[in-house]
């Protein structure tokens, strides 16, 4: 999702034109990967899986753009993390709940609610249609160890680097739990590794271990009989990787082409983070519009047209709330 705000426009403006273009198409390409995961989710297609990835592109995405800015104060951090992080998802979830209960599409009592006004809906049983709220307390753990991450990767890198490479190791052998969220957060800070050390020579070989590795992973599960349980804890890293993987492919491409971007990628840009706030709930849930007509191409095109508009409408509402606050 979008980065652009306080000490997050610093970063933008230390990345050169090619850098930033290419940050942001990628984060545009996570974001039609992932709404395109969960509409194939929505119509049983298998390609839904390969899809996902997208998600993981966005803690890379993060991390990587949070490995170049320095922090000066950790509470102006936190609290401009909340103000764009936290706000518009409690909108989001106190609006569709609304039309949940003026309509009766869904149950939803203040019991299920308690754990997204605290953000921690990622703990909980999810409510219907909210089930990609998750992200938001993942993201925001992230954002709880940055000021401390920057400060090892900084002062004792290869003290930094060898703990994360451990706790990989471990959660991947060891944990194995339905919650892979060490996965996601190691995920994020070797986003910040590459983006502290943003060479062509650190990416090159970054880019080729992970396609290596990928490689060897994806022999394992061929030849493994796993059951359906251990191939998905499995299978969080092996997204993991391949998002590390695509990440340096394109990244390599697009800062080397040098592409101008396009007004209407650098809108879709502006409002990633209000787009997935919204699409899932129209996608999969009791409000999901997949089977509204016997046309799933007239289906999915009402589905984005109201998923953008709702995400423009949310994304003024907040640049609003951000000059009065």
């Amino acid at each position: 999702m979008r980065e652009d705000n306080g000490v997050f426009s610093k970063t933008m403006k230390a990345l050169s034109t090619s850098q930033s273009n290419a940050i942001s198409i990628i984060r545009v390409m996570a974001m039609i990967l992932i709404v395109s995961c969960h509409i194939t989710q929505g119509y049983d297609q298998q390609i839904a899986f390969i899809l996902n990835v997208g998600v993981q592109l966005f803690f890379l995405i993060s991390g990587f753009l949070y490995g170049k800015v320095e922090i000066s104060s950790a509470m102006d951090f936190y609290k401009k993390r909340v103000v764009k992080i936290y706000i518009p998802f409690i909108v989001v979830v106190l609006l569709f709940a609304s039309v949940y209960a003026i309509f009766g599409v869904e149950q939803v009592s203040w019991k299920q609610l308690i754990p997204y006004v605290f953000n921690l809906q990622a703990f909980a049983k999810p409510i219907e249609g909210f089930n990609h709220m998750w992200f938001l307390t993942v993201i925001m753990i992230c954002y709880l160890v940055t000021p401390i991450a920057k400060y090892l990767l900084k002062n004792k890198p290869y003290l930094f680097i060898s703990l994360l490479l451990l706790v990989s190791v471990v959660e991947f052998v060891f944990v194995q739990k339905m919650y892979s969220i060490a996965a996601w957060i190691v995920l994020y800070l070797f986003g910040m590794c590459i983006g502290r050390f943003d060479t062509k020579k650190v990416n090159a070989i970054t880019t080729v271990s992970s396609g290596v590795i990928l490689a060897i992973l994806m022999s394992f599960f061929q030849l493994s009989r796993l059951t359906d349980s251990t191939w998905a804890n499995y299978s969080v890293w092996l997204h993991c990787v391949l998002a590390i993987f695509l990440f340096g492919v394109l990244y390599a491409i697009l800062t080397k082409i040098d592409i101008k971007m396009p007004k209407c990628l650098l809108f879709v840009n502006n409002i990633s983070y209000e787009v997935y706030l919204v699409h899932h709930i129209l996608i999969l849930g009791p409000l999901s519009l997949l089977f509204l007509t016997p046309s799933k191409t007239i289906n999915i095109v009402l589905i984005l047209i109201i998923t953008f508009v709702l995400s423009y409408a949310l994304n003024q509402l907040m640049n609003l709330l951000k000059r009065i606050l």
